[in-house]
Protein backbone atom coordinates (compact mmCIF):
# COMPACT_ATOMS: atom_id res chain seq x y z
CA UNK A 1 0.00 0.00 0.00
CA UNK A 2 1.25 3.37 -1.25
CA UNK A 3 1.77 6.22 1.32
CA UNK A 4 -1.39 8.11 -0.52
CA UNK A 5 -3.19 5.15 0.32
CA UNK A 6 -2.37 5.41 3.80
CA UNK A 7 -2.47 9.10 3.86
CA UNK A 8 -6.22 9.24 2.27
CA UNK A 9 -7.14 6.59 4.96
CA UNK A 10 -6.00 8.69 8.16
CA UNK A 11 -7.73 11.71 6.43
CA UNK A 12 -11.04 9.96 6.07
CA UNK A 13 -10.96 8.24 9.21
CA UNK A 14 -10.00 12.54 11.21
CA UNK A 15 -12.55 13.60 9.30
CA UNK A 16 -15.33 10.93 10.43
CA UNK A 17 -13.94 11.38 14.14
CA UNK A 18 -14.70 15.19 13.44
CA UNK A 19 -17.94 14.68 11.65
CA UNK A 20 -19.65 12.55 14.44
CA UNK A 21 -17.96 15.28 17.35
CA UNK A 22 -19.58 18.57 15.29
CA UNK A 23 -22.84 16.53 14.35
CA UNK A 24 -22.72 15.56 18.55
CA UNK A 25 -22.22 18.96 19.27
CA UNK A 26 -24.54 20.16 17.04
CA UNK A 27 -27.18 18.11 18.04
CA UNK A 28 -26.95 18.50 21.82
CA UNK A 29 -27.15 22.87 21.80
CA UNK A 30 -29.91 21.77 19.78
CA UNK A 31 -31.31 20.07 22.53
CA UNK A 32 -30.59 23.31 25.13
CA UNK A 33 -32.13 25.58 22.94
CA UNK A 34 -35.77 23.26 22.85
CA UNK A 35 -35.31 22.90 26.80
CA UNK A 36 -34.39 26.96 26.95
CA UNK A 37 -36.22 28.96 24.45
CA UNK A 38 -40.34 29.32 23.78
CA UNK A 39 -42.14 27.55 20.78
CA UNK A 40 -41.52 30.98 18.63
CA UNK A 41 -37.96 30.24 18.84
CA UNK A 42 -38.16 26.79 17.79
CA UNK A 43 -40.54 27.08 15.26
CA UNK A 44 -38.10 29.62 13.94
CA UNK A 45 -35.02 26.83 14.00
CA UNK A 46 -36.89 24.78 12.58
CA UNK A 47 -37.61 26.57 9.32
CA UNK A 48 -34.08 27.80 9.26
CA UNK A 49 -32.86 23.92 8.77
CA UNK A 50 -35.84 23.49 6.03
CA UNK A 51 -34.98 26.46 3.97
CA UNK A 52 -30.80 25.57 4.83
CA UNK A 53 -31.70 22.14 3.66
CA UNK A 54 -33.52 23.20 0.21
CA UNK A 55 -30.89 25.51 -0.72
CA UNK A 56 -27.71 23.10 0.28
CA UNK A 57 -30.07 20.22 -2.13
CA UNK A 58 -29.57 22.50 -4.83
CA UNK A 59 -26.60 23.93 -4.17
CA UNK A 60 -24.71 20.45 -4.26
CA UNK A 61 -26.57 19.56 -7.57
CA UNK A 62 -25.00 22.33 -9.35
CA UNK A 63 -21.75 21.79 -7.95
CA UNK A 64 -21.81 18.30 -9.01
CA UNK A 65 -22.73 19.15 -12.45
CA UNK A 66 -19.72 21.26 -12.42
CA UNK A 67 -17.55 19.13 -10.90
CA UNK A 68 -18.08 15.65 -12.75
CA UNK A 69 -17.07 16.75 -16.07
CA UNK A 70 -14.96 19.45 -15.12
CA UNK A 71 -11.74 17.29 -14.89
CA UNK A 72 -12.62 15.59 -19.01
CA UNK A 73 -12.34 19.26 -20.55
CA UNK A 74 -8.80 18.92 -21.37
CA UNK A 75 -9.12 15.23 -22.15
CA UNK A 76 -12.48 15.52 -24.45
CA UNK A 77 -10.66 18.76 -26.56
CA UNK A 78 -7.63 16.07 -27.05
CA UNK A 79 -9.69 13.64 -28.52
CA UNK A 80 -11.07 15.89 -30.91
CA UNK A 81 -8.26 16.39 -32.28
CA UNK A 82 -6.73 19.65 -30.86
CA UNK A 83 -3.08 21.16 -29.97
CA UNK A 84 -1.89 22.30 -26.56
CA UNK A 85 -1.97 25.64 -28.16
CA UNK A 86 -5.79 25.85 -29.26
CA UNK A 87 -7.07 23.56 -25.90
CA UNK A 88 -4.97 26.58 -24.16
CA UNK A 89 -6.82 28.78 -26.17
CA UNK A 90 -10.24 27.49 -24.90
CA UNK A 91 -9.39 27.62 -21.47
CA UNK A 92 -8.37 30.63 -21.71
CA UNK A 93 -11.67 32.26 -23.11
CA UNK A 94 -13.39 30.63 -20.46
CA UNK A 95 -11.73 32.72 -18.17
CA UNK A 96 -12.05 35.88 -20.01
CA UNK A 97 -15.60 34.99 -20.02
CA UNK A 98 -16.29 34.63 -17.01
CA UNK A 99 -14.12 37.98 -15.51
CA UNK A 100 -15.97 40.30 -18.54
CA UNK A 101 -19.18 38.77 -18.51
CA UNK A 102 -19.21 38.67 -15.29
CA UNK A 103 -19.54 41.79 -14.58
CA UNK A 104 -22.93 42.52 -16.58
CA UNK A 105 -24.22 39.15 -15.06
CA UNK A 106 -23.94 40.08 -11.46
CA UNK A 107 -25.73 43.70 -11.85
CA UNK A 108 -28.16 41.56 -13.78
CA UNK A 109 -29.04 39.27 -11.44
CA UNK A 110 -29.21 41.95 -8.55
CA UNK A 111 -31.82 43.83 -11.03
CA UNK A 112 -33.96 40.88 -12.21
CA UNK A 113 -33.57 38.19 -10.07
CA UNK A 114 -31.19 35.87 -8.37
CA UNK A 115 -33.64 32.60 -8.88
CA UNK A 116 -34.40 33.73 -12.31
CA UNK A 117 -30.15 33.91 -13.11
CA UNK A 118 -29.83 30.79 -11.03
CA UNK A 119 -31.66 29.16 -13.48
CA UNK A 120 -30.04 30.81 -16.23
CA UNK A 121 -26.70 29.43 -14.75
CA UNK A 122 -28.68 25.56 -15.32
CA UNK A 123 -29.65 26.75 -18.95
CA UNK A 124 -25.94 27.78 -20.01
CA UNK A 125 -24.00 25.25 -18.15
CA UNK A 126 -26.17 22.85 -19.72
CA UNK A 127 -25.58 24.28 -23.31
CA UNK A 128 -22.13 24.01 -22.67
CA UNK A 129 -21.37 20.39 -22.20
CA UNK A 130 -24.35 19.53 -25.02
CA UNK A 131 -22.02 21.50 -27.40
CA UNK A 132 -19.21 19.35 -25.82
CA UNK A 133 -21.00 15.92 -26.84
CA UNK A 134 -22.58 17.00 -30.33
CA UNK A 135 -19.65 19.31 -31.66
CA UNK A 136 -16.17 19.38 -32.63
CA UNK A 137 -15.70 22.54 -34.43
CA UNK A 138 -13.31 24.71 -32.81
CA UNK A 139 -15.15 27.78 -32.85
CA UNK A 140 -18.25 25.93 -31.52
CA UNK A 141 -16.07 25.00 -28.39
CA UNK A 142 -14.99 28.29 -28.30
CA UNK A 143 -18.50 29.31 -27.42
CA UNK A 144 -19.28 27.01 -25.64
CA UNK A 145 -16.35 27.54 -23.12
CA UNK A 146 -17.50 30.90 -23.28
CA UNK A 147 -20.96 29.59 -21.98
CA UNK A 148 -18.44 27.70 -19.21
CA UNK A 149 -17.26 30.92 -17.94
CA UNK A 150 -20.44 32.80 -17.65
CA UNK A 151 -21.72 29.99 -15.66
CA UNK A 152 -18.66 29.81 -13.16
CA UNK A 153 -19.47 33.60 -12.73
CA UNK A 154 -22.86 32.66 -11.60
CA UNK A 155 -22.29 29.53 -9.85
CA UNK A 156 -19.80 31.73 -7.07
CA UNK A 157 -21.59 34.53 -6.93
CA UNK A 158 -25.59 34.51 -7.54
CA UNK A 159 -26.44 31.21 -5.62
CA UNK A 160 -24.93 32.60 -2.75
CA UNK A 161 -26.43 36.26 -3.27
CA UNK A 162 -29.85 34.85 -3.40
CA UNK A 163 -29.14 32.45 -0.06
CA UNK A 164 -28.24 35.32 2.01
CA UNK A 165 -30.77 37.51 1.17
CA UNK A 166 -33.38 34.73 1.47
CA UNK A 167 -31.78 34.20 4.77
CA UNK A 168 -32.38 37.97 6.32
CA UNK A 169 -35.93 38.33 4.62
CA UNK A 170 -37.00 34.96 6.60
CA UNK A 171 -35.65 36.81 10.01
CA UNK A 172 -33.12 34.06 10.83
CA UNK A 173 -30.47 34.72 12.63
CA UNK A 174 -27.05 36.50 10.94
CA UNK A 175 -24.95 33.92 13.08
CA UNK A 176 -26.60 30.82 11.57
CA UNK A 177 -25.05 31.88 8.28
CA UNK A 178 -21.46 31.12 9.46
CA UNK A 179 -23.11 27.47 10.09
CA UNK A 180 -24.10 27.69 6.10
CA UNK A 181 -21.07 28.07 4.72
CA UNK A 182 -19.12 25.53 6.77
CA UNK A 183 -21.67 23.27 5.51
CA UNK A 184 -21.67 24.05 1.86
CA UNK A 185 -17.61 23.64 2.22
CA UNK A 186 -18.00 20.36 3.26
CA UNK A 187 -20.52 19.10 1.08
CA UNK A 188 -19.04 20.26 -1.97
CA UNK A 189 -16.08 18.50 -1.07
CA UNK A 190 -17.82 15.48 -0.44
CA UNK A 191 -19.67 15.53 -3.58
CA UNK A 192 -16.30 16.33 -5.77
CA UNK A 193 -14.90 13.19 -4.37
CA UNK A 194 -18.27 11.30 -5.17
CA UNK A 195 -18.21 12.80 -8.59
CA UNK A 196 -14.91 11.62 -9.33
CA UNK A 197 -15.58 8.28 -8.60
CA UNK A 198 -18.61 8.74 -10.59
CA UNK A 199 -17.27 10.12 -13.56
CA UNK A 200 -14.61 7.36 -13.37
CA UNK A 201 -17.03 4.84 -13.52
CA UNK A 202 -19.33 6.52 -16.34
CA UNK A 203 -16.13 7.03 -18.67
CA UNK A 204 -14.61 3.32 -18.22
CA UNK A 205 -17.97 2.01 -19.63
CA UNK A 206 -19.54 4.72 -21.65
CA UNK A 207 -16.77 6.82 -23.14
CA UNK A 208 -15.36 10.04 -22.16
CA UNK A 209 -18.49 12.17 -22.90
CA UNK A 210 -20.79 10.39 -20.69
CA UNK A 211 -19.80 12.52 -17.53
CA UNK A 212 -20.65 15.67 -19.57
CA UNK A 213 -24.05 13.96 -20.53
CA UNK A 214 -24.68 13.26 -16.55
CA UNK A 215 -23.70 16.89 -15.54
CA UNK A 216 -26.97 17.60 -17.64
CA UNK A 217 -28.90 15.69 -15.75
CA UNK A 218 -27.46 17.32 -12.39
CA UNK A 219 -28.45 20.53 -13.77
CA UNK A 220 -32.00 19.13 -14.55
CA UNK A 221 -32.38 18.23 -11.67
CA UNK A 222 -31.34 21.68 -9.81
CA UNK A 223 -33.78 23.45 -12.09
CA UNK A 224 -36.46 21.60 -11.45
CA UNK A 225 -35.73 22.22 -7.32
CA UNK A 226 -35.31 25.73 -8.15
CA UNK A 227 -38.46 26.54 -9.90
CA UNK A 228 -40.37 24.37 -7.18
CA UNK A 229 -39.12 25.30 -3.93
CA UNK A 230 -37.12 29.09 -4.21
CA UNK A 231 -38.70 32.15 -4.02
CA UNK A 232 -37.39 35.28 -6.32
CA UNK A 233 -35.42 37.78 -4.61
CA UNK A 234 -34.16 41.05 -6.00
CA UNK A 235 -31.94 43.77 -4.40
CA UNK A 236 -33.86 45.99 -2.36
CA UNK A 237 -33.25 49.17 -4.15
CA UNK A 238 -34.03 47.38 -7.24
CA UNK A 239 -37.43 46.79 -5.72
CA UNK A 240 -38.14 49.95 -4.20
CA UNK A 241 -37.14 51.41 -8.20
CA UNK A 242 -37.09 48.61 -10.21
CA UNK A 243 -37.73 50.14 -13.72
CA UNK A 244 -35.60 53.33 -13.25
CA UNK A 245 -32.11 51.96 -12.19
CA UNK A 246 -30.28 50.56 -14.99
CA UNK A 247 -27.62 47.69 -15.14
CA UNK A 248 -25.02 50.67 -15.92
CA UNK A 249 -26.07 52.50 -12.76
CA UNK A 250 -26.08 49.59 -10.66
CA UNK A 251 -22.73 48.68 -11.57
CA UNK A 252 -21.53 52.69 -11.07
CA UNK A 253 -22.74 52.24 -7.74
CA UNK A 254 -20.93 49.24 -7.05
CA UNK A 255 -17.96 50.45 -7.79
CA UNK A 256 -18.32 53.54 -5.67
CA UNK A 257 -19.18 51.43 -2.70
CA UNK A 258 -15.92 49.64 -3.06
CA UNK A 259 -13.71 52.61 -3.85
CA UNK A 260 -15.63 54.47 -0.85
CA UNK A 261 -15.53 51.10 1.73
CA UNK A 262 -12.60 50.03 2.87
CA UNK A 263 -13.26 47.45 4.49
CA UNK A 264 -15.16 46.13 0.76
CA UNK A 265 -11.99 46.68 -0.98
CA UNK A 266 -9.79 44.87 1.12
CA UNK A 267 -12.00 41.87 0.91
CA UNK A 268 -12.30 42.10 -2.31
CA UNK A 269 -8.46 42.32 -2.37
CA UNK A 270 -8.00 39.34 -0.64
CA UNK A 271 -10.38 37.70 -2.22
CA UNK A 272 -8.84 37.81 -5.61
CA UNK A 273 -5.52 37.24 -4.22
CA UNK A 274 -6.23 33.81 -2.23
CA UNK A 275 -8.30 32.45 -5.07
CA UNK A 276 -5.93 33.31 -7.70
CA UNK A 277 -2.99 31.43 -5.93
CA UNK A 278 -6.03 28.40 -6.00
CA UNK A 279 -6.24 28.49 -9.57
CA UNK A 280 -2.82 28.42 -9.93
CA UNK A 281 -1.99 25.55 -7.72
CA UNK A 282 -4.99 23.46 -9.45
CA UNK A 283 -2.85 23.93 -12.68
CA UNK A 284 0.26 22.95 -11.39
CA UNK A 285 -0.23 20.62 -8.49
CA UNK A 286 0.08 17.56 -10.66
CA UNK A 287 3.11 18.23 -12.98
CA UNK A 288 5.03 19.23 -9.70
CA UNK A 289 4.28 15.98 -8.08
CA UNK A 290 4.98 14.40 -11.10
CA UNK A 291 8.09 16.11 -11.08
CA UNK A 292 9.18 15.04 -7.88
CA UNK A 293 7.83 11.20 -8.34
CA UNK A 294 10.08 10.89 -11.38
CA UNK A 295 13.16 11.54 -9.11
CA UNK A 296 12.44 9.57 -6.03
CA UNK A 297 10.81 6.57 -7.97
CA UNK A 298 11.36 3.62 -6.20
CA UNK A 299 11.63 5.43 -2.68
CA UNK A 300 8.39 5.86 -1.76
CA UNK A 301 6.54 4.09 -4.07
CA UNK A 302 6.78 1.24 -6.35
CA UNK A 303 4.24 2.96 -9.21
CA UNK A 304 5.28 4.39 -12.55
CA UNK A 305 2.06 6.82 -12.68
CA UNK A 306 0.73 8.97 -10.02
CA UNK A 307 -2.65 7.95 -8.42
CA UNK A 308 -3.94 11.12 -9.04
CA UNK A 309 -7.72 10.05 -7.72
CA UNK A 310 -6.22 9.30 -4.54
CA UNK A 311 -4.80 12.16 -3.70
CA UNK A 312 -7.45 14.40 -5.00
CA UNK A 313 -9.93 12.65 -2.76
CA UNK A 314 -7.03 13.79 -0.01
CA UNK A 315 -7.37 17.48 -1.21
CA UNK A 316 -11.13 17.03 -1.03
CA UNK A 317 -11.32 15.42 2.41
CA UNK A 318 -8.32 18.14 3.31
CA UNK A 319 -10.80 20.69 2.33
CA UNK A 320 -13.56 18.93 4.51
CA UNK A 321 -11.59 18.64 7.56
CA UNK A 322 -10.94 22.89 6.85
CA UNK A 323 -14.68 23.67 7.17
CA UNK A 324 -15.10 21.28 10.64
CA UNK A 325 -12.31 23.02 12.09
CA UNK A 326 -13.69 26.48 10.92
CA UNK A 327 -17.22 25.49 12.75
CA UNK A 328 -15.43 24.33 15.99
CA UNK A 329 -13.36 27.93 16.01
CA UNK A 330 -16.19 30.00 14.86
CA UNK A 331 -18.50 28.30 16.61
CA UNK A 332 -18.04 27.38 20.37
CA UNK A 333 -14.65 28.71 20.74
CA UNK A 334 -16.11 31.96 19.36
CA UNK A 335 -12.54 32.86 18.06
CA UNK A 336 -13.15 36.24 15.88
CA UNK A 337 -13.17 36.35 12.06
CA UNK A 338 -10.31 38.41 11.98
CA UNK A 339 -7.76 36.15 14.05
CA UNK A 340 -9.10 32.99 12.06
CA UNK A 341 -8.18 34.98 8.82
CA UNK A 342 -4.95 36.53 9.89
CA UNK A 343 -3.41 32.68 10.80
CA UNK A 344 -5.03 31.21 7.87
CA UNK A 345 -3.34 33.26 5.49
CA UNK A 346 -0.36 33.27 7.61
CA UNK A 347 -0.27 29.22 7.11
CA UNK A 348 -1.88 29.22 3.87
CA UNK A 349 1.51 31.64 2.44
CA UNK A 350 3.78 29.39 4.50
CA UNK A 351 2.91 26.21 2.87
CA UNK A 352 3.02 27.60 -0.16
CA UNK A 353 6.39 29.02 0.04
CA UNK A 354 7.82 25.80 1.29
CA UNK A 355 6.48 23.95 -1.25
CA UNK A 356 8.69 25.61 -3.65
CA UNK A 357 11.91 24.70 -2.21
CA UNK A 358 10.83 21.15 -1.25
CA UNK A 359 12.68 18.30 -3.35
CA UNK A 360 11.22 15.70 -1.93
CA UNK A 361 7.75 13.69 -3.22
CA UNK A 362 6.02 13.40 0.34
CA UNK A 363 6.87 16.14 2.04
CA UNK A 364 5.13 18.09 -1.04
CA UNK A 365 2.22 16.42 -0.90
CA UNK A 366 2.07 17.18 2.98
CA UNK A 367 2.19 20.69 2.75
CA UNK A 368 0.20 20.86 0.15
CA UNK A 369 -2.29 19.05 2.06
CA UNK A 370 -1.99 21.82 4.23
CA UNK A 371 -3.12 24.95 1.57
CA UNK A 372 -5.69 22.40 1.02
CA UNK A 373 -7.15 22.33 4.78
CA UNK A 374 -7.11 25.72 4.52
CA UNK A 375 -8.66 26.34 1.50
CA UNK A 376 -11.12 24.81 3.95
CA UNK A 377 -11.26 27.22 5.92
CA UNK A 378 -11.14 29.78 3.32
CA UNK A 379 -14.63 29.17 1.82
CA UNK A 380 -16.90 29.45 4.62
CA UNK A 381 -14.86 32.28 6.22
CA UNK A 382 -14.41 34.68 3.50
CA UNK A 383 -18.63 33.75 2.30
CA UNK A 384 -19.33 34.71 5.99
CA UNK A 385 -17.22 37.89 5.57
CA UNK A 386 -19.12 38.63 2.28
CA UNK A 387 -22.52 38.23 4.31
CA UNK A 388 -21.57 40.85 6.56
CA UNK A 389 -19.41 43.44 5.11
CA UNK A 390 -21.48 43.12 1.31
CA UNK A 391 -24.13 45.40 0.59
CA UNK A 392 -27.15 42.85 0.22
CA UNK A 393 -28.95 44.61 -2.29
CA UNK A 394 -25.50 44.31 -4.56
CA UNK A 395 -24.30 41.03 -3.51
CA UNK A 396 -23.99 39.28 -6.67
CA UNK A 397 -23.15 42.66 -8.74
CA UNK A 398 -19.76 43.09 -6.39
CA UNK A 399 -18.96 39.39 -5.61
CA UNK A 400 -18.80 39.68 -9.93
CA UNK A 401 -16.27 42.35 -9.91
CA UNK A 402 -14.19 40.51 -7.23
CA UNK A 403 -13.93 38.18 -9.87
CA UNK A 404 -12.13 40.31 -12.21
CA UNK A 405 -9.35 40.47 -10.93
CA UNK A 406 -8.71 37.01 -10.38
CA UNK A 407 -9.86 36.26 -13.65
CA UNK A 408 -6.88 38.45 -14.91
CA UNK A 409 -4.45 37.66 -12.52
CA UNK A 410 -4.90 33.74 -13.68
CA UNK A 411 -5.39 34.61 -18.01
CA UNK A 412 -1.70 36.49 -17.36
CA UNK A 413 -0.18 33.96 -15.57
CA UNK A 414 -1.10 30.75 -17.26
Amino acid sequence: MSYYNETLIILSGLCAILTYLTLNEKKSLTTNSKNNNDNKNNENIKAFYNFRRNYLIVYFFVTAGDWIQGPYLYTSYKNHGFDLNQIAILFVTGFLASGIFGIIIGSAADKYGRKKFCLVYALLYSTSCLIIVLFSNFYILLFGRVLGGISTSLLFSVFEAWMISEHFSRGFDSNLLSDTFSYMTFGNGFVAIICGLLAGGLEKNYGILSPFIMAICFFIVAALMIIINWNENFGKMVEQNHSSRSLISSLYYAIIIIKNDSFVLVLGVVQSLFEASMYIFVFLWGPLLEIQHKSNFNFYSKEELLPFGLIFSSFMVAIMIGSLIYDYISGPKNISLSTISHFNFLIASISLLISTFIKDELLLFFFFLIFEFTCGIYFPLIGTLRAKVVPKNLHATIGNLFRVPLNLIVVTIL
